[in-house]
């Protein structure tokens, strides 16, 4: 060991003594002082995707220890970084990312952990994002001692004797100092435990304190959260054996679904299995007439079984039935329309395990009789509360204005009558502007005398530009509910005149939109409502000069009369709820503006509600979006340029060919014909310079391919290529 100091302590007087002669001037080297690490301030840290990052050795633990860990983490629904995804070529920016992006650093040291370079590089990184971000580090030291990673003794010492002769002593001396502050705070020692399990146990349990911790913190900016939190938490009786079943009831935009996260968020730690299952009217929508699929996502999920078998969903089999009534579960409902989706979904809870708690939210209170033990009333916020909130979000980078505007936010804030969506809203709409744009806002809001929020949204509204209000309204009419990523969005809604990314930003400012996560862009209920109601208003008597049409009464009397006009920039037919039809050739020649066409079956074959019976002469050369499911004829008109297409998907068609010859379809992103067991033939791609997933699934009929779908196959272009029913012979 004295050997090893020895030698470290002169390589380290040879590279302080180099950087001091080579330094440039007015720059002093400290790599590896603990404070390149110290916490900084001033950097901003990147929002947070993952729970956990972690860490390891994979020849040292990856099909025992490893996997045992990442199993009881995904048991208890924290979300870990995989690393099982990744394109080769792209591994060490994306795993950087990662870290940035994971609110813990699980770091598994083994025996040869310090063997690998690419470990190493990951922990200094990790060091610091807890240094640059706060970044939380949980060490482990499986099968080796602490000291021996403090010191590199052991195989760390073999290990290092290998990395002075290839890497530079900076790149070394930065590891040794990753692995020093590693192994100086506070982790789980194997040696220290009797068993793996009892060691995975300990792990899980502190990782969850961890994340309980930074949602406390969280939850400080939820104005009054506390007061609504304490009375939920004693009508759920958690002490009690039986299965209960809480009802949160309340008007649109009242706080129900915030309500329903922080609780599931404090809770979920302490049960077997959890599953929170947001906007159950719009995933019900979607589903159409297959709404048991949701009850086999809530089933899969719990059971941890991603293959659950259809028949499970309707009459559960003994065993099933005997492992879900063993757990300890909660499950969260988040907004349901009416008593039929509660019964698809839980129908009794008999089948659940003693302590297990079902939280359900509604609009609706009707829907709950009978189907709980408990319903909680979320009331407005006070007065107080709401004076809070509003000055949360209007004066964020102003606060020495607070009292200089307080009459006027006070009036604000009576006229919100303690809605938070409402007050947030306006206060949104308000940060930054100048007094008397708040005096002309309280006189409209005063004539208005507001009955219901929809008054104020249509306020906020008539203060965007024309783009953010297009935005907004495609958005509301077309796109909420498809669950389309935001990259996908922004292509869909491409404008040279201005930057959509830009007007997006801007909404989700005002409390418009929400982006998740997952990236998925989504509105509230209380904005989407009124959104419709100014499309309708458009137009009253005449839904054909509207600018977007949803409304399937209003959709049938357009088609069937021929009053389509140039005004239609979307339409929505979801062919379940619309009479039976037969379209002319041209129903879509007045059309011309048309972008956004959907028509679809949610899981129901209703493929002969809209019929062609003398074919189709034309789609409007403007379509972006183009989803017709069981579209009925042989191929898409000749005279459909295609040049726009984002997006093409026509599943179980009964297409033989797309079209003929070579289309300009240099703007398709997504091309999907599921299920079109017709399809013979795929025309020419060569121009497709954008497209990045082809579905062919299923398409038994495919014989022909031109090559230049082959060849861009073969370069890998596509996230999601879908692999042929065999292979198909070359045009």
């Amino acid at each position: 060991m004295k050997i090893c100091e020895s030698s470290s302590s002169i390589s380290l007087f040879l590279y302080l003594t180099l950087l001091l002669i080579l330094k440039p001037r007015g720059v002093v080297p400290n790599p590896i002082s603990n404070k390149i690490f110290s916490p900084s301030t001033s950097i901003p840290a990147p929002q947070i995707k993952y729970d956990v990052f972690v860490s390891f050795r994979g020849s040292d633990i990856r099909k025992n220890f490893l996997s045992h860990v990442l199993d009881a983490l995904s048991r208890k629904g924290i979300i870990v970084f995989s690393d099982k995804k990744l394109i080769t070529g792209d591994e060490l920016s994306a795993i950087q990312r990662a870290i940035e992006k994971s609110l813990i650093s699980l770091v598994i040291f083994s025996p040869n952990f310090a063997s690998s370079h690419w470990c190493l590089d990951e922990l200094v990184k990790i060091v610091e994002c807890r240094a640059n971000y706060g970044r939380v580090l949980m060490p482990v030291f499986y099968q080796v001692y602490p000291s021996d990673v403090r010191h590199q003794n052991g195989t760390y010492r073999d290990a290092f004797a290998q990395h002075e002769q290839k890497y530079s002593s900076y790149k070394v001396l930065s590891w040794r100092s990753a692995l020093k502050q590693s192994a100086n705070m506070s982790g789980f020692d194997s040696s220290l435990f009797s068993d793996d399990a009892k060691l995975v146990e300990e792990i899980v349990q502190n990782v969850l304190i961890k994340l309980n911790q930074v949602d406390q913190g969280k939850s400080k900016g939820l104005v009054g959260i506390e007061k609504k939190i304490s009375p939920i938490e004693s009508l759920l009786h958690l002490e009690s054996e039986d299965v209960r079943v809480l009802g949160i009831w309340g008007m649109p935009g009242i706080g129900k679904t915030t309500i329903a996260e922080e609780v599931f968020r404090r809770l979920r730690s302490k049960y077997e299995s959890c599953y929170f299952m947001a906007n159950v009217r719009e995933e019900s929508e979607r589903c159409g007439t297959n709404s048991l699929r949701l009850r086999k996502i809530i089933l899969s999920t719990l059971l941890k079984e991603e293959n659950l078998k259809d028949e499970l969903i309707n009459g559960l089999p003994p065993l099933v039935k005997k492992r879900l009534h063993r757990m300890k579960v909660l499950i969260v409902l988040d907004d349901i329309k009416d008593a039929e989706q509660l019964e698809v979904l839980i129908g009794t809870v008999d089948w659940l395990g003693p302590r297990s708690r079902i939280i359900i939210t509604t609009r609706d209170k009707q829907v709950l009789a009978g189907k709980v033990d408990d319903i909680y009333e979320v009331e407005p916020l006070d007065s107080a509360e709401s004076f809070q909130l509003f000055n949360l979000h209007a004066f964020t980078k102003h606060e020495h204005l607070e009292m200089e505007y307080y009459e006027l936010s006070k009036k604000m804030v009576d006229y919100t009558a303690g809605v938070p969506l409402v007050l947030k809203a306006l206060a949104n709409l308000l940060c930054g502007k100048d007094k008397d744009i708040w005096e002309s806002q309280a006189k409209i809001l005063k004539i208005e005398q507001i009955e219901n929020v929809h008054v104020v949204f249509r306020l906020i509204y008539t203060n965007l530009d024309s783009h953010e209000k297009n935005i907004l309204l495609d958005i509301a009419c077309f796109f909420d509910g498809l669950k389309l990523k935001l990259d996908l969005i922004k292509l869909l809604l491409k404008d040279r005149h201005y930057s959509v990314s830009t007007k997006l930003d801007r909404l989700k400012d005002k409390a418009l939109v929400t982006i998740s996560q997952q990236s998925i862009v989504s509105m509230h209920d209380i904005i989407q409502e009124t959104a419709w109601e100014i499309v309708r208003q458009e137009s009253v008597e005449e839904p054909g000069s509207r600018s977007r049409l949803l409304n399937p009464d209003d959709i049938y009397h357009v088609l069937k009369d021929d009053k389509g006009g140039e005004a239609i920039r979307s339409m929505a037919i979801r062919l379940s709820e619309i009479k039976e039809l037969h379209l002319s050739p041209r129903v879509f020649a007045k059309m011309s503006k048309l972008k956004f066409l959907d028509i679809y079956t949610n899981g129901s074959q209703n493929e002969g509600r809209l019929s062609l019976p003398r074919g189709l002469e034309f789609l409007p050369n403007e379509l972006r979006y183009l989803r017709w499911e069981y579209y009925p004829l042989e191929s898409l008109p000749s005279k459909f340029s295609a040049e726009n297409l984002v997006r093409l998907s026509l599943p179980y068609s009964r297409l033989k060919k797309l079209w003929n010859g070579v289309k300009d379809i240099v703007n398709l992103n997504v091309l999907i014909l599921s299920s079109s067991t017709f399809l013979t033939e795929l025309p020419d791609f060569s121009k497709a310079a954008s497209l990045e997933v082809i579905n062919l699934r299923l398409c038994v009929g495919l014989t022909s391919v031109h090559p230049s779908v082959l060849s861009q196959k073969a370069q890998g272009t596509g996230s999601e290529w879908m692999h042929f029913p065999y292979e198909p012979s070359k045009q």
